[in-house]
């Protein structure tokens, strides 16, 4: 009784070319969906992306029991709205759009065919929330400075130019990228740390910028959170 999809055998972004990565595909992809009335029958769930952001941090938590290594990130979670932590409803002028939840690099995945356009793939994290979530794992990246300006930009703007609506189309972006950008950071440090713990080793150095940027981010009030880590 439950949906499935299927789609044809792809070519995936390939991890050793980060140079060749299709930022401004991924944000075209990104802007159509978010504008697309959900095409469900009944009403599409919600986005599941606060909801797998709660579980990194139980899962860091459960991995580390009392250590102290998790204490900034835990800090930086709590320092988050309700709704970012998957605790309650988003804000309703932003809980309408049909979100991707768990865009990343390794969801796209190019059409087999000559010259085929890149797809979007993987919707078990699908449904109704605010846009900005998807933008935020690169927005998460960029301000810790794993991903560089120049990418971020090429992202942003082809999002912008593609009508996409989690942003402005002109001005400052952060306003609305802060909340899912800092929940995006911890979930990505509360994953590394949990990883870390279950292999016996130390964070590496992108783990470590994200697990940096929570410490410095639980250092500030949420309205200062996007200035300080960007």
């Amino acid at each position: 009784p439950r949906p499935v999809t299927f789609w044809p055998y792809g070519t995936p972004v390939d991890p050793r070319d980060p140079d060749a990565a299709p930022w401004a595909d991924a944000a075209v992809l990104l802007a159509r969906l978010h504008r697309t009335v959900s095409p469900l029958p009944l009403p599409a769930p919600p986005m599941r992306g606060p909801v797998k952001a709660a579980r990194a941090v139980a899962r860091m938590v459960g991995a580390l029991p009392g250590d102290a290594e998790v204490l900034p990130v835990q800090a930086a979670w709590h320092a988050l709205p309700a709704w970012a932590r998957g605790e309650a409803a988003p804000p309703a002028a932003r809980s309408g759009f049909l979100c991707h939840g768990d865009l990343h690099l390794g969801q796209l995945v190019r059409h087999p065919a000559p010259d085929g356009p890149w797809l979007l793939i993987d919707v078990d994290d699908a449904g109704l929330g605010d846009p900005a979530w998807d933008l935020a794992r690169p927005a998460a990246w960029y301000a810790a400075g794993v991903l560089a300006p120049e990418d971020w930009l090429l992202f942003l703007d082809a999002y912008r130019s593609a009508g996409g609506p989690a942003v402005p189309a002109e001005g400052d972006p952060w306003p609305q990228l802060d909340v899912p950008a800092r929940a995006l950071t911890v979930q990505t440090a509360a994953v590394a740390l949990a990883k870390c713990a279950a292999e016996g080793r130390e964070p590496d150095e992108m783990e470590q910028l994200m697990i940096d940027s929570c410490a410095r981010i639980a250092t500030f009030p949420p309205e200062l959170a996007a200035g300080s880590a960007s």
